[in-house]
């Protein structure tokens, strides 16, 4: 009897071993596996890739000092993106469009001119005014010319005045006149004295009128030397302008932004050729912030890639917001930058822009967690804490708690949250399936 009871007792104790074998295989098995981490306290550091291009602001617009009726045609362009220029160097050369067929008529113009005249006075001969015949052509011209000047300007006052609905006064100056108004009126009444003038003496010398025949001579002469007048003072101006647009210079230091015509371009007082910065403008890197670039203040440092392995350090001179509404960041190109890539002007021809890494800290600490803890990070931000209970067998059993969270900053390395009770915390950053709060999890390894 004893020896059936005594193989029972050992039945059961297998029994219950292997029940209690199993059934820890069968928690092991079904119950979910967890990692965790726990927080820290620090100062939030994000590193942002960023693209940065040479940038300059406000550059000034370069244009030809030219007659609205000359072109000229590029030659050759020297100046380059990014070239660093002194004052007097050289920029561009030029010629006028049909600078040879324009001083050809000019020539053929006084040429033309000069042959009549001599026809002129080989058949008459020298012409002999009197005293009073000379005395009266001077008044004549004189009183010609002061009546031209009182057209001119009586024009002038009449357009102003129309313009600013206002009456010819009899004299003085109409009340609300505007200064050019003033002017153009005042000016008016001078030219009106001096026509008046200029007649006066003139009718006081009618006795001495030339007679017509003379008259009409002497005015041919005097129009053929006028026509060569006018034809030298052009051969002249075409020349000097020749010569000046034959090289363009720099008028001040600067560097050039950005090229707009290239060798064979047609040219006029209106084109614009280049940019080119203000002297006391130097050029920057300027990259475009993203969110994640947070805190971003001038004198931060920032990395400038190199080569394939290197970089090269630079700081923030400052921020602002483009005319686009995007916010950017301006870094200096330091010596050392210009001794990698020798100017700025081989700086511009990466067309993909440099690229920039530059690394923000916030100025307080807060509660660190890696990115993988902190869940729904876009929405309603949330981690879960597993929390160690009694287990109704004995023992304890970690239980998964739900747990809200306001990030306050993100990075691809850390997350910063404004709860501060989370450092002794366990935090489960990863597990091998999907969890719920009140899920009781087991961590890896055990």
């Amino acid at each position: 009897m004893k020896k059936k009871a005594l193989t029972a007792m050992i039945v059961l104790a297998v029994v219950v071993a292997l029940c209690m074998f199993f059934s820890g295989t069968v928690r092991t098995i079904t119950t979910p596996k967890v990692r965790f981490t726990s927080a820290k306290q620090g100062k939030f550091e994000a590193v942002t890739e960023l693209t940065g291009k040479v940038y300059l602001d406000k550059p000034e617009e370069i244009k030809l000092a030219l007659p609205e009726d000359i072109t000229v045609t590029v030659r050759r362009m020297y100046a380059e993106p990014g070239q660093e220029v002194r004052e007097g160097d050289r920029l561009l050369t030029t010629r006028i469009v049909d600078y040879d067929k324009k001083m050809e008529q000019l020539r053929s113009e006084y040429d033309s001119a000069q042959s009549s005249l001599r026809n002129l006075e080989r058949k008459s001969g020298e012409i002999r005014l009197s005293r009073g015949e000379q005395s009266w052509m001077d008044a004549y011209y004189t009183s010609q010319q002061a009546d031209q000047r009182e057209r001119d300007a009586r024009v002038e006052a009449m357009a102003r005045l129309s313009a600013e609905k206002l009456e010819m006064p009899e004299s003085g100056i109409p009340e609300g006149a505007s200064e050019k108004l003033t002017a153009a009126l005042e000016e008016l009444r001078i030219a009106e004295e001096e026509a008046k003038k200029a007649s006066a003496e003139l009718e006081k010398l009618n006795r001495y009128a030339i007679a017509e025949s003379v008259w009409t001579e002497i005015e041919q002469r005097r129009e053929y030397r006028e026509k060569m007048e006018k034809a030298e003072k052009d051969m002249t101006e075409l020349t000097l302008l020749a010569r000046s647009v034959e090289t363009v210079r720099a008028q001040h230091d600067g560097y050039i932004a950005e090229i707009l015509h290239q060798k064979g371009d047609t040219l006029d007082a209106d084109t614009v050729v280049l940019t080119m910065s203000s002297a006391d403008t130097k050029p920057v890197l300027r990259a475009e912030l993203t969110e994640k670039a947070q805190n971003v203040t001038e004198g931060a440092s920032v990395r400038v890639a190199v080569g394939d392995w290197g970089f090269v350090e630079t700081v923030i001179t400052g921020t602002g917001v483009s005319s686009d509404g995007k916010k950017h960041a301006d870094a200096e190109i330091n010596r050392d930058l210009l001794n990698y890539y020798g100017s700025v002007s081989y700086m511009m021809q990466e067309e993909d822009g440099l690229k920039m890494r530059l690394t923000t800290r916030a100025r307080e600490s807060t509660c660190l967690l890696p990115p993988s803890a902190v869940r729904d990070l876009d929405g309603d931000a949330y981690v879960y804490i597993a929390e160690r209970e009694s287990s109704a067998f004995g023992g304890t059993q970690l239980k998964v708690v739900k747990r809200s969270v306001k990030v306050l900053n993100k990075s691809d390395a850390m997350v910063s949250v404004q709860e501060d009770d989370l450092s002794y915390q366990q935090i489960i950053v990863g597990e091998d399936r999907v969890l719920s709060e009140g899920d009781f999890v087991m961590e890896y390894g055990e």
